[in-house]
């Protein structure tokens, strides 16, 4: 059974603004409830579940049924922590992965199209640019390199393409208002991630071009969409211009964006058919396919013979739920993620489907690994406590 202490912690954060009382708090000691399931299986799933806030760990799963062939949603597990802040990385990638293909569906280009920048500011790594004026770089390589490998140098290439202003405009009509997503990965800091190169698109085989000028965000504007919050200082001693320094890392003005709101991205990339229209993802079915394919696929199956080095690119690079920890059992588990790695925080949102057993779910996740408490010093426990826990949480939720 449960610890009752762990109980109280995960009722705090399934619910808002509600005190528990004796008989309710002992009435939740015997519910089945998802978490008492999983409780007392696995070791390392139990210590981290025991000590909930130390590793700030959170998630939402959706259970996803099959009736006559056709699939329909289960119940939603909400086990997020709004008040939780986490760096989410590389996750950011996905919705402007997504906003990139509404983009290229509104002006009529296909994902063959090539992307040319011009160099309008100098900030920061600028290979981004230099590399689209240097060859043909096509949409559709940019998208799966950035899901496969999360590639940052194409991720800054959609931030420019989509621009800040319209990422988070949209996330805003959308209803995902506590996400801001106003940084590329070129290591620029304000207000130059408010600025865009302007650019140009062409269509594969024809003259069919797209031109879009040069853009920024007035740092008022930016500013306004934020509120500083002391909960955002993390760790005793941070890394500060390649020194480690007593006080705590600033993750204020930064990126944020929280479980349920990657929760909903993703619930709504893989399943259209459950929302209302103007609730879902602006994508041709073509291009849905696309990022489900990049998200399924693993580095191997990108052309290239550095994705052959399975030292380097292993199969389960970005992959740590279900297949984290390399156990053969579960081989035919299929996966369709992204994830998000940085500064000791680890995020992945995936759909996960077992063939053999029809067992479905998505999952998104977080956790936090910084025993030294000290943040940028580069040493975490990513491969010791979150690959191999995620891996195993993945698999405990198949075994229901």
């Amino acid at each position: 059974m449960i610890k009752l202490k762990t109980i109280l912690v995960l009722l705090t954060l399934a619910t808002t603004n509600v005190t528990f009382c004796q008989d309710q708090i002992e009435e939740a000691e015997q519910m089945p409830s998802l978490l008492s399931q999983i409780h007392g299986v696995d070791s390392l799933v139990d210590h981290v579940l025991n000590n909930i806030e130390k590793y700030r760990f959170q998630f939402m799963v959706t259970e996803i049924h099959e009736s006559e062939s056709e699939l329909y949603l289960g119940e939603t597990h909400d086990y997020s922590a709004p008040n939780w802040y986490f760096y989410p990385a590389s996750i950011v990638k996905l919705p402007v992965a997504i906003m990139s293909l509404e983009k290229l569906n509104e002006t009529n280009f296909s994902t063959d199209a090539t992307l040319k920048f011009q160099r309008d500011f100098e900030c920061g790594n600028m290979k981004f640019v230099d590399e689209s004026r240097q060859r043909k770089l096509t949409f559709k390589e940019m998208l799966r390199k950035l899901i496969i490998v999360s590639n940052n140098r194409y991720y800054n290439s959609l931030y420019h393409f989509v621009t800040p202003q319209r990422i988070n405009d949209e996330l805003k009509k959308r209803g995902f208002v506590e996400t801001h997503i106003y940084k590329d990965f070129t290591g620029c800091e304000m207000p130059q991630n408010l600025k865009t190169h302007g650019f140009s698109i062409q269509e594969i085989d024809s003259t069919k071009t797209y031109v879009q000028n040069s853009s920024h965000i007035e740092l008022e504007e930016f500013a306004a969409n934020y509120i500083y919050d002391s909960t955002k200082l993390f760790g005793s001693k941070s890394e500060y211009r390649g020194e480690i320094v007593d006080g705590p890392f600033d993750f204020n003005y930064n990126l944020e964006y929280s479980i349920q709101d990657i929760h909903a991205t993703s619930m709504r990339l893989f399943f259209p058919q459950f929302f209302d229209e103007d609730d879902r993802w602006n994508l041709r079915e073509e291009d849905r396919q696309l990022l489900l394919e990049s998200m399924k696929s693993v580095p191997k199956d990108l052309r290239g013979k550095e994705y052959l080095n399975t030292k380097k690119y292993p199969d389960n690079l970005y992959k740590y739920i279900v297949h984290g920890d390399d156990n053969p059992i579960y081989d035919g588990v299929i996966t369709y993620s992204k994830m998000g790695i940085s500064y000791g925080f680890v995020t992945e949102t995936a759909y996960v489907t077992d063939p053999k057993t029809n067992k479905r779910y998505v999952l998104t996740a977080n956790i936090y690994v910084n025993s030294n408490d000290t943040v940028n010093d580069g040493k975490y426990e990513y491969k010791e406590l979150a690959r191999p826990f995620l891996a195993r949480f993945g698999q405990l939720l198949l075994e229901l």
